[in-house]
C-alpha cells in the first residue's frame, strides 16, 4: 500500500513538474494554448516586444475576422500558417491590420504577429463566426478577457500582467474569494480531510514503523502528523483572511 501510494505521489509531482516547465519556459513569451484543442483567441508580447495573435478552434470550420490597429506604427506583420484564400492587409494610413482567416476542419491554428512602435495603445476587434466570445478571447493570459467587443490594451498591459500576484488573477481569486466568505466550512473541509490523510498514513506507514520499533514512537509520529495538520489549518485561516483585506 505505502508503495502504490508512493508511486501515485511520485507521478502527480513529475506531472505537475513538466506543467510548471512548459508554463515556465513558454507563458513569459507566450501564452499557452493547444493548436487544434483550445478554443478562441490568444494575443501576447514576446521577448522582442511583438504582438501575436493566435487563434484555434476544436478541429471544426470557424470564421475568424477582425482588425488590430494602433497609434502608433506598424512596421510589419507575418501571417502564419495563412492560406492562399486568407487575407491579412495592412492600411498604413490607420495603423491598422484587417484580417479574414478562417478555420477548415484540417487547420489547427492561425496565427499574425505585428511589429509595433511609438504606440500606447493597442485596439482589437476580433470576431468569431461574425459574432464576439469574449470569455474565449484570451489576453496575456488564459482567462484574462476583454469585457468590451471592441477593446483596448496599454503599451504596459501585458508587463503589469505579470506583476499581478497569482492570488489575484482568475481563475485563484474567484476560488480564494468564496473559501473566504465560508472561512468556517473551509476549515473544517480542510481539517477532516487531513484527518482522513493522517489515518491513511497511520494505518500504512505508522504502523509499518511501529512493528520496526515498537509502540514507543506511535504517539511521537501521530502528535507530529496532527501538528502539522493544525499548522496547515493555521496557515490557510491567515492566508484567506489577509487575501479579504486586500
Amino acid at each position: 500500500m505505502k508503495l502504490r501510494l508512493t508511486r501515485l505521489f511520485i507521478f502527480f509531482a513529475l506531472a505537475a513538474a513538466v506543467l510548471f516547465a512548459s508554463v515556465a519556459l513558454s507563458g513569459c513569451t507566450r501564452l499557452y494554448y493547444m493548436p487544434g484543442v483550445s478554443n478562441g483567441y490568444y494575443i501576447w508580447k514576446d521577448s522582442s516586444a511583438k504582438i501575436h495573435v493566435a487563434w484555434t478552434m476544436e478541429r471544426k470550420a470557424g470564421e475568424f475576422s477582425g482588425y488590430v490597429s494602433t497609434d502608433g506604427k506598424i512596421t510589419d506583420y507575418q501571417q502564419i500558417n495563412f492560406a492562399k484564400d486568407d487575407k491579412a492587409t495592412l492600411n498604413v494610413e490607420k495603423n491598422r491590420v484587417d484580417f479574414s482567416a478562417p478555420l477548415t476542419e484540417q487547420d489547427l491554428a492561425k496565427e499574425m504577429v505585428l511589429s509595433v512602435s511609438d504606440y500606447s495603445y493597442l485596439e482589437f476587434e476580433l470576431k468569431v463566426n461574425n459574432g464576439y466570445e469574449l470569455e474565449r478571447t484570451h489576453v496575456g493570459e488564459y482567462l484574462a478577457n476583454p469585457k468590451d467587443a471592441v477593446f483596448r490594451i496599454g503599451k504596459d498591459y501585458f508587463e503589469n500582467l505579470k506583476k499581478v500576484p497569482f492570488y489575484k488573477k482568475h481563475p485563484f481569486s474567484g476560488l480564494f474569494y468564496k473559501l473566504s466568505r465560508d472561512m468556517l466550512f473551509t476549515l473544517s473541509f480542510v481539517f477532516i480531510l487531513g484527518i482522513i490523510l493522517i489515518e491513511i498514513i497511520r494505518i500504512t506507514a505508522i504502523r509499518k514503523k511501529i512493528l520496526a520499533d515498537g509502540n514507543k514512537r506511535y504517539n511521537y509520529y501521530l502528535f507530529l502528523c496532527y501538528g502539522i495538520l493544525i499548522i496547515i489549518d493555521a496557515g490557510i485561516y491567515l492566508f484567506l483572511t489577509r487575501l479579504s483585506f486586500i
